[in-house]
This record gives C-alpha cells, sequence and structure tokens, in this order.
C-alpha cells in the first residue's frame, strides 16, 4: 500500500512538471509570434512652430558711442611780463562770453615804458650814427676819385664800406630792441586771443603777478568737440575716410540728461589703432554750441548716433530668431528643419540683421522665430506664420 501511494505522488509530479513545461513552451512561442508580427509604424507627426516669412534687403547699422562735449580750444592764460594788476575787465568774470581782443586785464610796470624809452633813445644814435657814416664815405670816395687813382684802394677801410655796415647792423640792433621793448609793454595788456567763455578768473585788483603766473582759464566758444572710439566692427559698418569728412555725413548728438538734440558733423577721422583699446577715433563737432536752441554745454557727457552704410544681401529677423549657438533656423523645401552659422553684421532693440549665405539669396525661407536648443534638423514642421513683430523677449 505504502509503495502504491509512491507511485501515485510521482505519477502526479510528472504531470505538474510537464503542464509547466508546457504553458512556458506556449508563451515563447506567442512571444516570437508578436516578434514576427509588429504592430505597423504611426504616421510622422509634424512639430508646429511659429516661422516668418524672410524677405532679402539693404538695411543701414545705426551705430553709437558716448563721449563728452569739449571746447575747440582750451587755454590757460598766464602773464608773459611781471607786474601789478591794475584794472581788471567786468567781464572777466566766470560764465561770461568775451570778443577776440577784449581787455581782460592791465598790469603796471615802470621798468618796461623805461625800457622802450631807453630802446627809443638807441634807435635815433643809431638812425644819427649812420647817416653820418653815410657821410663819410660819400667823401672818402670823393677824394679817393679826385686823387686820380684809376683802380680801387687795396682795403675796403679807405671808402669806409665796413664802417657803413657797422652803423645798418647798430642800427638794425636797435630797431629790434625796441621792437621787443614795446611788445613786452604791450604784454602788460592782456587780451582775449579769441571769442572765449571765461571759466574761472585767478586774479584781483592789486595782485602781483611774475612772468608765466596763471591769470584764468578760458574755453573757445566757436566750435564744440566730441571724440568717440570705435571698435573695428563699428568701422566696417561706415564709408570710407574720404565720404565720412565730404559728404556731410549724418551725426546725431543727443543729451543724456534731456531730450535736447543736434546735428553735427565729422571734423577728423582717426587714422591709427590705440595700442591699448584698439579702437580707432572720430571727431565730431558742432559750431556756435552756446547759441544753439538748447545750449551744448562744455563737460556735458552725450551719445552719438552715426548712420552706417548701406550693407545688402541682408534678412531683418526678431533679436530671438538666433540661437544661444548662433544659428539662424529655417524650413527648407520639404518643411524640415535647417540651420546655418551665422554672426550678425548688427544688431538693433528688436531685430538681427544677418548677413544670407550666397546659395540662399535666390530662394524664399520661412525662418523659426524662437528656436530651442532641443530641436533637430530634419524634422517635420507644420509652420505656423506669425507676424516680424510677435517674438519679443531675450534668446532662448
Amino acid at each position: 500500500m505504502k509503495r502504491f501511494s509512491l507511485w501515485i505522488t510521482l505519477i502526479l509530479a510528472l504531470i505538474s512538471i510537464g503542464g509547466v513545461y508546457f504553458y512556458i513552451t506556449s508563451a515563447i512561442e506567442d512571444q516570437n509570434n508578436k516578434v514576427r508580427n509588429p504592430r505597423p509604424e504611426a504616421a510622422e507627426q509634424a512639430l508646429e512652430i511659429s516661422v516668418i516669412e524672410a524677405e532679402l534687403g539693404s538695411y543701414a547699422a545705426q551705430i553709437k558711442a558716448s563721449g563728452l562735449v569739449e571746447p575747440r580750444y582750451s587755454l590757460t592764460i598766464t602773464s608773459q611780463v611781471s607786474g601789478e594788476v591794475t584794472q581788471i575787465s567786468n567781464q572777466f568774470e566766470s560764465g561770461q562770453i568775451v570778443k577776440k581782443s577784449h581787455l581782460l586785464t592791465t598790469l603796471k610796470n615802470t621798468e618796461l615804458a623805461s625800457l622802450v624809452a631807453s630802446a627809443k633813445n638807441s634807435v635815433a644814435s643809431a638812425e644819427l650814427a649812420l647817416k653820418e657814416e653815410v657821410r663819410q664815405g660819400e667823401q672818402a670816395r670823393a677824394e679817393w676819385d679826385a686823387s686820380g687813382f684809376n683802380e680801387e684802394p687795396d682795403s675796403d677801410l679807405v671808402l669806409r664800406e665796413p664802417q657803413l655796415v657797422a652803423a645798418h647792423a647798430e642800427l638794425d640792433s636797435a630797431k629790434a630792441a625796441l621792437k621787443n621793448a614795446k611788445s613786452d609793454l604791450d604784454n602788460t595788456k592782456i587780451t582775449a586771443p579769441f571769442d572765449a567763455l571765461i571759466v574761472k578768473r585767478l586774479v584781483s585788483p592789486g595782485s602781483y603777478l611774475s612772468a608765466g603766473s596763471e591769470i584764468g582759464t578760458i574755453y573757445s566758444v566757436d566750435r564744440a568737440e566730441i571724440t568717440i572710439d570705435l571698435s573695428n566692427s563699428d568701422w566696417l559698418k561706415l564709408p570710407d575716410t574720404n565720404v565720412l569728412l565730404t559728404s556731410n555725413w549724418p551725426v546725431t548728438i543727443a543729451s543724456i540728461d534731456d531730450n535736447a538734440t543736434w546735428q553735427g558733423s565729422i571734423l577728423h577721422v582717426g587714422l591709427h589703432i590705440d595700442e591699448t583699446t584698439r579702437m580707432r577715433s572720430l571727431t565730431i563737432g558742432l559750431n556756435k554750441p552756446l547759441e544753439q536752441a538748447s545750449p551744448l554745454i562744455p563737460g556735458s557727457f552725450v551719445s552719438i548716433s552715426l548712420k552706417g552704410k548701406q550693407l545688402d544681401n541682408l534678412w531683418r529677423l526678431p533679436n530671438t530668431a538666433l540661437s544661444q549657438k548662433s544659428e539662424i533656423w529655417y524650413l527648407d523645401k520639404n518643411n524640415r528643419l535647417a540651420a546655418f552659422e551665422t554672426t550678425p553684421r548688427f544688431v538693433d532693440s528688436k531685430y538681427v540683421y544677418i548677413q544670407v549665405p550666397e546659395n540662399m539669396r535666390k530662394g524664399r525661407y520661412q525662418v523659426l522665430i524662437q528656436p530651442y536648443n532641443s530641436y533637430v534638423k530634419g524634422t517635420l514642421v507644420a509652420p505656423i506664420k506669425a507676424s516680424p513683430h510677435a517674438a519679443k523677449g531675450n534668446n532662448p
């Protein structure tokens, strides 16, 4: 009986193992059938992206810089002679404007007046000595001719020629001394060398000045000048030097403190690159700055706006169209994503201006307004046309 039970148990175990084997075999077969007959692929899904129609055009950059307004001439007046200040003009005050040759101050120096009188006496004496020498020379010539000699004397002293030359030199020296003495006396009257704005007066009545003492500071009022420094990339946007200097190239000067603007002109173009900044200078001028409707005051800080030359074959795109990798993304003829690397020719507050590759200049392209780094070239796109003004904000 016990042996029979063992046989029954063994048979049941074998049946169980067979069932498990059959189940596993069926499951594997079903899985193989699924692999041999995959499900049909789904249709490619197009990605909806906002685009604009890019148009080829010609555009000019606006080059901006800042600078300090300076006068054409800035001068610290110094005394050429010594003396006591005896008179000061009422207009020799800070903020006043004086005309050229206006008498600013007068010095008293009696020694200079005495030197002029002495120099005049020396000139008179030299003139008298010259006249006497001329007469003596004429008399010597007459005596030589009366002597009956046919040849010239062996020495020019006989006819007093060296004495005559010395007399002329003595008179020239006396006249030069008189001119110098008069110049020194004239320098006791200190005048404005040009139409000027008085910036600072440093003397008072009764002051005693030595030669070289500072009297005051003045600025010329005929023209204001602003010098700006431009990088090489900015210079590439401008026409050549001859055009800048001869064509009245448009320049706008704008106050940083208010809304005042002025139309300036280009005066000088720097023809060397600064070794430190690697930039070139450009000097802007404005005539009669203090006579403008809004005076342009020396020392003001202003912004300068220059129009660049026309550049051809450009796309004007929203500034968001340039990706972080400096790429422009567009749709090819099959509406699939494509891109090219670029460096903008210039930018402004709204747009980026891109040089179009030569092989793309004859076609019309749809450009992505806001490309993302996750985009993959070749992706199918369902374009959504938008206005160029629709894109705002920073590049993604």
